[in-house]
């Protein structure tokens, strides 16, 4: 059902990635280390490189809603809430645990417990935003940016691009223009497939290509837990 979007995902090239070499910090572990082909993620949000389990990104809650991205070992390394919800439009943050900088000031852990379900005893921190929007009935666009030093300064360094398709092909990008990341569903299954480069951020790229799929606010890890379908 790709056709054409197909077709160019097959014949896009990735490129080493050297959106990180500066030090931009990653949303779980380290960059890539080597490039992968073949990694498969399914309904529950879990991504796998054969056996090995490499990330999740798993969705909380129906109403007051949010996502977390669990490294290999299920620990927790960031939360993913949205700060705006329209059918054309959508901007989601990236919380850890840990400031992003010194003097880095918490979020409002009870906004975040009213409007997304978040634990009131938690102290979270800015460290990434990802802004969404479509761009015609099948096509969407989607920015990553990290926190730069201050909570209203912002550092780009991938966009994503959903091809024209009914369901989802989408190339994801540096913030040079590089090809570094490809995701591609087959026909209308609730599988897909990623390819990624050497040094990208996983999680960050996972997380940037779903926004093109659906920039209604809801979260990457409540696609892939519906489907996607």
């Amino acid at each position: 059902m790709g056709g054409k979007a197909s077709k160019i995902l097959e014949e896009t090239t990735l490129v080493k990635c050297s959106a990180h070499g500066d030090g931009s910090p990653v949303i779980c572990g380290a960059p890539v280390s080597e490039p992968i082909e073949g990694m498969k993620g399914g309904k529950d949000g879990r991504y796998k490189l054969g056996d090995k389990e490499v990330v999740q990104i798993k969705s909380h809650g129906m109403i007051k809603k949010h996502s977390t991205v669990i490294d290999s070992d299920g620990k927790i390394q960031a939360y993913v809430v949205n700060k705006t919800k329209s059918m054309t439009k959508g901007e989601s943050y990236i919380l850890k645990t840990s400031p992003s900088y010194e003097g880095q000031e918490p979020v409002d852990i009870e906004l975040l417990s009213k409007w997304c379900g978040i634990d009131k005893d938690m102290k979270l921190y800015g460290f990434a935003k990802i802004e969404s929007k479509k761009t015609g009935m099948t096509t969407g666009k989607a920015t990553y940016s990290i926190v730069d030093g201050g909570d209203d300064k912002f550092k780009q360094l991938y966009e994503a691009e959903k091809l024209s398709t009914m369901n989802f092909h989408c190339v994801v990008r540096s913030a040079g223009g590089d090809p570094v990341a490809t995701l591609v569903m087959a026909g209308m299954t609730v599988h897909v497939t990623v390819r990624a480069a050497e040094g990208v951020d996983l999680a960050a790229v996972l997380l940037t290509a779903w926004s093109t799929f659906s920039p209604d606010g809801a979260t990457a890890g409540a696609l892939a837990g519906a489907g996607v379908t």
